[in-house]
């Protein structure tokens, strides 16, 4: 964002915020979730953690989403989760937070970006592919092919038997395709090997790995 954007969206705000401290208005969850869509396209920071969303609003809005916040959480987050995969950035599923805050007039809301402290283990997840949402943690050395016998099975015709393997290298991991017939991507490009971490994302075939934090 250039220095005219940034005082256009300065002066946005200002104007958003002395009209809805004049005319408060009923805050709806659809205006939230432009809201965040706007700050997570912004971009900001951004960690190797992730980043955290955090909606604040008024403490009589925030009062009336109360009963449902929890609920509302999630779906914000999945529905960013949904914009950061399409745009095919290696980022953690965004996770979003709501506050109460009396700074903030009755009818608006605040997004603030934090990043999230990178997570002490990380998983496999099958983010496009069968079986569908099949995960594993990184803990081991891995092999990922179509052959029932691999660590991690994809059930992709374009899939190699043994595809690649993934490997513990210190405190990170390393991948290595095992001479595959159609290659593999990282991040949407073709690479050999290379080291993975959160958020990265590896194409084989028609299918797709990503990399996340283990919560378990």
């Amino acid at each position: 964002m250039n220095a005219l954007e940034r005082l256009e969206s300065m002066c946005a705000n200002a104007v958003e915020r002395a009209f809805a401290a004049a005319f408060p208005s009923a805050l709806e969850p659809v205006q939230i979730a432009r809201k965040l869509v706007a700050a997570c396209e912004a971009g900001g920071p951004n960690g190797r953690g992730g980043r955290r969303f955090v909606v604040r609003m008024s403490s009589a809005d925030f009062a009336r989403f109360e009963p449902d916040r929890a609920y509302l959480e999630r779906q914000w987050s999945a529905m960013l989760t949904r914009l950061v995969e399409r745009s095919g950035r290696p980022e953690r599923a965004p996770d979003v937070r709501a506050e109460s805050d009396p700074q903030v007039p009755t009818g608006t809301v605040a997004i603030a970006v934090e990043s999230l402290p990178e997570p002490a283990q990380l998983a496999l997840r099958l983010r496009k592919g069968i079986p569908p949402n099949a995960r594993m943690p990184l803990d081991r050395r891995t092999v990922v092919g179509r052959d029932a016998a691999c660590d991690f099975t994809i059930v992709d015709a374009r899939v190699s038997r043994r595809h690649l393997e993934i490997q513990p290298d210190g405190a990170t991991f390393r991948f290595r395709d095992l001479g595959s017939s159609n290659g593999t991507l990282l991040n949407g490009v073709r690479a050999e090997a290379g080291e993975l971490g959160l958020g990265d994302v590896i194409a084989v075939g028609d299918s797709e790995l990503c990399v996340e934090a283990d919560e378990a």
